[in-house]
């Protein structure tokens, strides 16, 4: 039997939102109970892929679904020319199925693509000026918006604006400035008054530099020594190419004006800048034709849901975002990976180049393994000769403020008790993480707690065991061949609220323990396990999630940029 996809319904209100009913059966389901679908809308080489998530009912290995979604047609292309306006944007829609291959429907629609156009300038600048009005008005009633928050705080009425986790005068505040966004287009945060600033600067600075030229390395993140960003630093500085770098862990609401000026002046100056990770203000600003923008990306693979595939899911993020898509082009660590990331940025899959991960270079460079196993016992000797576990979760929570790892989950006394003597656990908490692990004096020699020291991808070198649950450290892991060991005690309320894009028993490459008692009883099969590279759930998925990898991911994305620059 055939795929199916019935559209029963499709409007375009006056807003320019196309209503859309759908229903249908995919015969390969999809991951974790829930269907994945995308309406991939095309103009020429214009693409974009939106995410839809079906209410779907798995059945066998099929899934029925029925959609209902509510598409802001303004908001799917970040800048289609107005050539467009007579002719007709294709929509065509594709599934995932519960291996990660995605699969198209038959059914396709036509659209006018005026609907996917902004209004033209003088109606842009008639409304800019009636929000302007609005903000002065709905700040002169900020009163009211506070005592609303005030019914919020005493939990008389939910708020669409405000965290659970956010209490008292901050959670009052945020649901009023929420009002006042929802209602004006502005805001009273010093995060947005600067980013605003940081915009008005980069657009002054482009008038004045006539011609850019050069790499801009711009990062909110130190540029880890052996990272992705350091990198391909080191790789454009040896190419003797002119670069500059504005590198400050500092959030754009904590940088001095003068930073701002600074930044906003370089990367107006350079033909290419270089990210590795989300870099909010750089998504404020209407960049320059002459200049690439290019996104590294800290992770391989993709395993958590990111970016624009979280719309709908996390608060304040809509429609009409502009996070991640002005990008020029992203790396990816393997082909698979393409169609995900282009969902994630709001980009077309032509932007997305699977051309590696720079980092991942030294898994296939033995002379640095060697190297680095060599420092890492001559630094902690208690590893030298033991059976290494690395127990590396991810952190719980909604970010870095308000991270955590529930420890109770967690007894490091218990595990080394029933584990040999000569098994040693090392602890690599979520570098977001605080709270550490307590376990008594008589275990000191048999841990190391190297959480906010050394270089996750170096201890792998010396690891025998990852113990782990969602962190993206298992395709490191993968690629030197390590058994895992996947504690996942709260499996079903991360899907839930954090979601994944893959079925997580499908998925790993490993063992999956839901009780502290599984784990414990799993380690010492696994500690003592041959595991060589014929293991064929890994080599499947080092084929499906890393086939770019192959030690020369540095010397490709150099010679890329090398290539703009010469344009």
């Amino acid at each position: 039997m055939d795929d199916i996809f019935h559209i029963t319904k499709h409007e375009i209100d006056e807003a320019g939102v196309l209503n859309l009913c759908a229903e249908g059966r995919a015969m390969r389901g999809g991951a974790n109970h829930k269907l994945r679908i995308a309406a991939v809308f095309q103009a020429g080489r214009f693409v974009r892929r939106f995410p839809i998530e079906a209410i779907s009912k798995v059945s066998g290995q099929a899934a029925d679904f029925k959609i209902e979604q509510g598409i802001s047609l303004r908001d799917i292309f970040y800048q289609l020319p107005r050539e467009w306006e007579g002719k007709s944007v294709i929509v065509e829609f594709e599934y995932c199925d519960v291996s990660g291959v995605w699969t198209g429907f038959q059914e396709r629609m036509e659209l006018p693509g005026a609907f996917f156009l902004y209004q033209d300038r003088r109606n842009l600048v008639v409304g800019k000026f009636a929000k302007r009005v609005a903000y002065v008005v709905c700040t002169l009633l900020l009163p009211l918006w506070l005592i609303d928050g005030w019914f919020v705080v005493k939990g008389w009425k939910k708020s669409e604006y405000v965290d659970e986790e956010i209490k008292g005068k901050k959670a009052i505040f945020y649901h009023a400035q929420g009002i006042v966004k929802h209602l004006t287009g502005y805001g009273y945060s010093m995060r947005e008054i600067k980013t605003g600033y940081f915009a008005r600067k980069y657009q002054r600075a482009c008038r004045k530099i006539a011609v850019p030229e050069g790499v801009f390395f711009l990062s909110e993140r130190e540029a880890d020594q052996g990272g992705n960003l350091d990198l391909i630093r080191r790789g454009i500085q040896s190419s003797g190419q002119k670069w500059d770098e504005f590198i400050d862990t500092r959030s754009v609401h904590k940088l001095p004006f003068s930073e701002l000026r600074r930044a906003a002046r370089l990367a107006a100056g350079a033909k290419v800048i270089v990210l590795e990770d989300f870099y909010p203000q750089i998504h404020a600003l209407s960049l320059r034709k002459e200049t690439k923008l290019l996104q590294l990306w800290h992770a391989c693979g993709a395993f958590k849901m990111f970016g624009l595939s979280d719309i709908g899911k996390v608060n304040n993020l809509g429609q009409g975002t502009k996070n991640h898509r002005n990008y020029s082009f992203a790396f990816v660590s393997g082909t698979h990976m393409v169609p995900f990331y282009s969902e994630a940025f709001g980009i077309a899959p032509s932007q997305v180049l699977p051309l590696g991960v720079p980092r991942t270079d030294i898994f296939f460079d033995k002379g640095y393994k060697d190297k680095m196993r060599a420092e890492l016992f001559k630094r902690y000797p208690m590893l030298q000769g033991k059976r290494v576990v690395l127990f590396a979760p991810t952190f719980r929570g909604s970010g870095k403020k308000r991270a955590y790892y529930p420890e109770e989950r967690f007894s490091v006394d218990k595990f080394l008790e029933r584990m040999p003597e000569d098994v040693v656990l090392i602890i690599k908490n979520h570098p977001f993480v605080r709270n550490s692990f307590s376990f008594h004096e008589q275990y000191s020699g048999r841990v190391i707690d190297l959480s906010g020291r050394e270089n996750i991808n170096d201890v792998l070198f010396v690891t025998d065991l990852l113990i782990t649950d969602y962190s993206s450290s298992i395709f490191e892991a993968a690629l030197l061949k390590i058994p895992m060991l996947f504690y996942v005690f709260d499996l079903e309320e991360y899907v839930n609220g954090r979601d994944i894009y893959f079925d997580f028993a499908s998925f790993i490459p490993g063992k999956q323990a839901d009780t502290f008692e599984e784990l414990i009883e799993a380690v010492p099969e696994l500690i003592e396990r041959d595991f060589v590279g014929s293991d064929e759930k890994l080599q499947e998925f080092c084929g499906y999630f890393l086939d770019s990898l192959d030690g020369h991911s540095t010397e490709r994305i150099v010679e890329f940029i090398k290539n703009i620059l010469a344009e």
